[in-house]
């Protein structure tokens, strides 16, 4: 069986369609084109533990005030079922075509435990935290930031080298934080870096590190990333989606925002960091296989407009199957 339709890739769309059997993309199909085809997505930031407080949230709270580890968003995660909640952003993550989530999880092991034991077809990274008197939880580290955890997190980052973990810190969201003793820690990548000086992203591309930029949820506390700098200096992106009561878990949302926002960025890029962000730390040792194609997933999207990108990022556009990856 194929889906017929221009196929996008790293060099932009190409090909006819894909067999659905093998994910090989074809050249030449016979027949109208079913819509248009993309590689699954990737959200390479959430916080889905409070999806389903989006209703609740206050109005003209400062970020402290919500997220800060006092803030209101902890007060509600510790009097509403963590479960639910995830479960509710997980359906989005599926319904939106997204083969990829990276889940910073509070709480500890606990809250690594109540992640669901759902069926989810795609890859799954959990980055923990640990609770007061606890070891980090997990392979992966997510960290909060600096600021919050203090000495402990070269201890976190230790033990998930030490298991071959992932490490991911937020860094400068709402103000500008220094930046070098993040760099003497070596985490693979940093989240939101809205008040990056250029000398910070300078020192971030020399160490190697990633950056995971959030737009939407930036701009909820009068925040924007420097994304169109960080690409001019070729620094490794991906995008995120951060806290399910404040967004979406859906990258076709997080893009369209993206295009709206950034009009300096052309639609392939942006397309681009929205299907294979994050590649380069993903591929560091060159032997990632979700890099590959040929194993990659795809997503049908209905055709709204003439042209290929401006179909895609158009409302109007509709995701009609997804192939989950091999």
């Amino acid at each position: 069986m194929f889906w017929k339709g221009p196929v996008f890739t790293k060099d932009g769309f190409t090909g006819k369609g894909i067999d659905l059997e093998t994910c090989s993309i074809a050249d030449a199909l016979d027949g109208e084109e079913d819509g248009i085809i993309v590689p699954l997505f990737r959200n390479c930031h959430t916080h889905l533990g409070d999806t389903l407080a989006r209703d609740e949230v206050p109005e003209s709270l400062a970020l402290a005030e919500l997220v800060g580890p006092s803030g209101w968003k902890h007060k509600w995660l510790e009097t509403n079922p963590a479960e639910a909640s995830i479960l509710a952003g997980m359906q989005e993550i599926i319904a939106s075509g997204t083969g990829l989530v990276m889940d910073f999880r509070e709480g500890g092991k606990a809250g690594l435990n109540v992640f669901p034991e759902m069926e989810y077809p795609g890859t799954l990274i959990l980055l923990g935290r640990p609770e007061e008197n606890e070891g980090l939880p997990g392979d992966n580290a997510g960290i909060s930031s600096l600021t919050d955890v203090g000495d402990m997190a070269v201890e976190m980052v230790q033990q998930s080298r030490k298991r071959n973990g992932l490490v991911g810190i937020h860094h400068s969201e709402n103000e500008h934080e220094e930046i070098q003793a993040i760099i003497d820690l070596k985490p693979d990548f940093l989240v939101h870096m809205c008040h990056a000086t250029d000398d910070d992203l300078e020192a971030v591309r020399s160490a190697g590190i990633s950056i995971v930029v959030c737009p939407r949820s930036n701009s909820y506390f009068g925040n924007l990333p420097p994304l169109t700098k960080m690409l001019e200096l070729g620094i490794d992106v991906g995008f995120g989606t951060d806290n399910g009561m404040l967004c979406t878990a859906n990258i076709l949302d997080e893009i369209r925002f993206v295009r709206q926002e950034f009009d300096l960025v052309d639609l392939q890029q942006i397309l681009s960091i929205a299907c294979f962000g994050l590649d380069d730390m993903f591929n560091k040792d060159r032997t990632s296989t979700y890099s590959n194609l040929d194993q990659s997933g795809w997503v049908l999207l209905s055709r709204a407009a003439k042209d290929n990108f401006e179909s895609v990022f158009s409302p109007n556009a509709e995701i009609l199957g997804v192939r989950w990856r091999n």
